[in-house]
């Protein structure tokens, strides 16, 4: 019988526990600060506001006491929800290993990864660090990275410096150095109903929606056109557009309100601010004037007491999402190092692909070096039967155990 990989009954262990995104980790989190505990090591928690998840942080210290430099291994702990999908090899959270594969959520996307850096910890406890090695086990990632900032922001207010970070998203062990920034917002247009013969006493708010709409594709046009461009990217440019839009009673009632959700991928020579302030301005110089000056003709109209209809009307923009783009350069340290961990020593190649991790925020946030690479294929993530080969998990451990050579130093 072929030997299964070290890790998999770790793997097995976070597999079984049911961490759908927005709903608790806890039971992850305890269990994981638990092993660390039992070696001597402090976890150090930073929560979500409600209370009922955190993420985990921990630094091994160096034989010096050092925590300065040395790398991150970081993973996210929630996983996609399964509801409506046909699973049909094993149930979700139950784990299955058959024909070389291991069945189960989060399989892939990314317990794997987690898994073997729990293993690997028995023998990091026993290593005389020349460098810190950290681990970084984030909640809520799935919904737009949304735990990570506060983790990362918390280490570095407390002096945490580490040097280089690896986050195990799956790219069958391959070096990612680049990836767009992921980014979601909503703008809610309200107006004033009326019946449809009465229409100058009201305010449409679908009006200003649909020039929304219109400038948000002559911005993206204009990426498409004029750039940024990373030719790195299977789409070269930044991208967007309004994708979402929900507004209205029915044809014979002036709109009273309309909701937009937008959506855009940024280069990494692109930031999310800039953006963000064309949005807000064409609302705030634009559409918002139009809209106040549209409620007073209908105020006139109405007879209504002036201002009443002015106050009743608005836009509001709210960045529901804000994943940075990762832009690690091409002669960064890490690249050949990350390369040398994964087996291609000598090896200065690297990858960008279009799907958002937390590599960015640790590059943003923290000012760290910072790379994806993980077991298992992209592909697989997210899906009903969700598998990873046992070869790639094999090959995760192998990549941990060259860190650790390094880290000795």
């Amino acid at each position: 019988m072929t030997a299964l990989p070290a890790s998999l009954p770790w793997i097995e262990k976070l597999i079984r526990i049911d961490s759908i995104s927005q709903t608790s980790n806890l039971p992850a989190i305890e269990l994981i600060a638990a092993e660390f505990e039992r070696y001597g090591y402090s976890p150090h928690l930073t929560h979500h506001e409600t209370g009922d998840r955190a993420n985990l942080f921990v630094t091994v210290p160096a034989s010096d006491g050092s925590t300065d430099g040395g790398v991150v291994l970081s993973g996210h702990t929630d996983v996609v929800p399964v509801e409506g999908q046909a699973w049909t090899m094993t149930e979700p959270f139950t784990p299955l290993v058959q024909d070389g594969r291991l069945y189960g959520r989060g399989s892939s996307d990314m317990k794997s990864f987690i898994g073997a850096a729990l293993w690997l910890l028995p023998q990091v406890a026993e290593t005389q660090l020349a460098r810190p090695l950290h681990f970084a086990f984030s909640f809520d990632e799935e919904i737009g990275c949304v735990g990570a900032p506060s983790m990362i922001k918390d280490f570095v207010g407390r002096g945490i410096k580490p040097e280089f970070a690896v986050i195990g998203e799956p790219s069958m062990m391959q070096v990612i150095s680049a990836h767009k920034g992921a980014h979601r917002g909503r703008v809610t247009f309200t107006g004033i109903a009326k019946h449809a013969s009465l229409a100058p006493q009201g305010v449409n708010a679908l009006e200003p929606a649909a020039r929304f709409i219109t400038f948000f594709e002559e911005l993206s046009a204009g990426w498409r056109a004029h750039g940024p461009f990373d030719e790195g990217f299977v789409v070269s440019s930044s991208t967007g557009g309004v994708n979402f839009a929900r507004g209205g009673i029915q044809y014979n009632i002036v709109g009273e309100q309309v909701t937009l959700e937008y959506d855009f991928r940024t280069v990494p020579a692109m930031t999310t601010e800039e953006v963000v302030q064309k949005l807000d301005g064409f609302i705030e110089e634009d559409l918002l004037p139009a809209l106040t000056e549209r409620a007073r003709d209908a105020e006139q109209l109405s007879g209504v007491t002036e201002g009443d209809y002015q106050q009743q009307v608005g836009i509001t923009h709210e960045l529901l999402a804000a994943v940075p783009a990762l832009g690690t350069a091409d002669d960064s340290p890490l690249i050949p190092l990350a390369n040398g961990w994964a087996g291609r020593p000598g090896s200065n190649e690297a990858q960008k692909v279009t799907y958002g991790t937390e590599a960015g925020q640790f590059q943003l946030f923290g000012g760290v070096d910072a790379v994806v690479c993980g077991p298992g294929d992209i592909a697989q993530a997210h899906t009903p039967n969700e598998w990873i080969e046992l070869a790639q998990i094999e090959e995760c451990e192998r990549f941990m155990l060259r860190l650790l050579d390094w880290a000795k130093g």
